[in-house]
């Protein structure tokens, strides 16, 4: 049996990927601990021992609060990461951005003998010059990279979450042979459509949009794209489940333009949770902005969808379309209110397409289903343990 922390900076029962690996560690036999977050609610850990640092997770526009609150928590977790590495060294320490500097927290571990895994969960570089902008935000995406850089040069080995991911890493200078590529596939034990039940409500056509709320996951492009249709379907209905800096906008802008009675907010549930709420949708919505970090993702959204059988209308961007360009999803230009409308109608429109793009979209998923990608999970880090 091994010994492995997970460090991140996050809550443990909304955070799927930290969830799934910490688990798929644990149902092994290994000795899992997860410093993370701490909720109000108890999670389900299945096995792994999770340790809540007391302290909320920063969403907003303020780069000193952003920086204040990922200190609080590299002190808060580096101090007890090494009380607990004293007590009984750990084979294996995982720390998942953002930031990528959490990696600070495995220093003391690093140094009784641990091996350090850095999951690079999101791009910072990029995200931070599309958050901020401006020459300022350009100065600290170049500083973030070297950033990456330097916490990519310290750990043993570097995860990606795609391909293109992998590619951008190496181009950045992270050498191919530390790279380790682990999508974020949905836990088929829990997204399973077969546990799941009916629609939110007879005779609606329900859109649905989960996750976190930012200017760059287009949210508002949604809901002023459900507003245009409002006279050609009146039936048509938005549900949005997430949290996030944008959250309140959103909410105003539905007030704006009256829509009250067909878009509808619903806080974060745990990952447990979600399968039932999502699969009672007719739609599942991506509607990401194009930008410099968005062309690198592969939306954790659109995976749920498509793994539980549910048509996906997503922005044509580079890793979406590198995955499910060939028909497993109906694209529309992003940024664009009235191509996502006529994507929305030409779905509401065609149940045969619906059809058609959830079976393609399954053989599209054949690959990437976390099966495969925990047995990649499982080599990478256990190499670690023979090298």
């Amino acid at each position: 049996m091994a010994r492995f922390l997970m460090i991140a900076y996050t809550t443990y029962m909304h955070d799927g990927r930290v969830k799934r690996h910490a688990e798929a560690l644990a149902e092994r036999g290994d000795h899992v601990d997860v410093l993370c977050l701490a909720t109000g609610e108890k999670p389900i850990t299945n096995g792994v021992n999770v340790i809540g640092l007391p302290m909320s997770r920063y969403r907003g526009e303020s780069k000193s609060a952003y920086l204040r609150s990922y200190l609080r928590f590299f002190s808060m977790a580096a101090q007890r990461a090494a009380r607990m590495s004293m007590k009984q060294r750990y084979d294996v320490v995982i720390v998942c951005t953002m930031p990528d500097a959490v990696i600070v927290c495995a220093i003391l571990p690093k140094f009784l003998g641990s091996k350090v895994v850095l999951d690079v969960h999101d791009t910072m570089p990029e995200l931070y010059r599309d958050k901020f902008g401006g020459a300022r935000g350009a100065a600290g995406a170049k500083l973030l990279m070297l950033e990456e850089r330097a916490s990519s040069w310290w750990a043993d080995r570097v995860l990606a979450v795609h391909d293109l991911h992998r590619d951008r890493l190496q181009q950045a200078g992270v050498p191919a042979g530390k790279i380790a590529v682990v999508m974020n596939s949905p836990d088929t034990r829990i997204f399973d459509l077969h546990k799941n039940g009916d629609s939110f409500a007879p005779n609606q056509f329900t859109l649905i949009c989960h996750g976190t709320v930012t200017q760059r996951l287009g949210l508002d492009l949604a809901i002023s794209a459900v507003a245009s249709l409002r006279s050609e379907i009146p039936e048509l209905r938005l549900k949005v489940i997430g949290e996030g800096d944008r959250l309140a906008e959103s909410r105003a802008l539905v007030d704006q333009l009256g829509l009250g009675a067909r878009v509808s907010f619903m806080d974060l549930v745990p990952v447990e949770k979600l399968p039932a709420l999502l699969v009672k949708a007719d739609v599942g919505l991506v509607p990401y902005r194009p930008s410099s970090a968005t062309h690198l993702m592969l939306p954790v959204k659109l995976l749920d969808y498509a793994t539980l059988g549910i048509p996906v209308i997503a922005a044509r961007l580079r890793t979406v379309e590198y995955y499910f360009g060939d028909g497993a999803v109906e694209l529309f230009e992003p940024g664009n209110v009235s191509d996502l409308a006529r994507a929305i109608k030409l779905l509401y429109n065609n149940p045969d397409l619906r059809a058609r793009l959830v079976e393609r979209s399954r053989a599209a998923l054949e690959a990437l289903n976390w099966q495969n990608q925990r047995n990649e999970y499982y080599r990478a880090i256990d190499s670690l343990l023979t090298a």
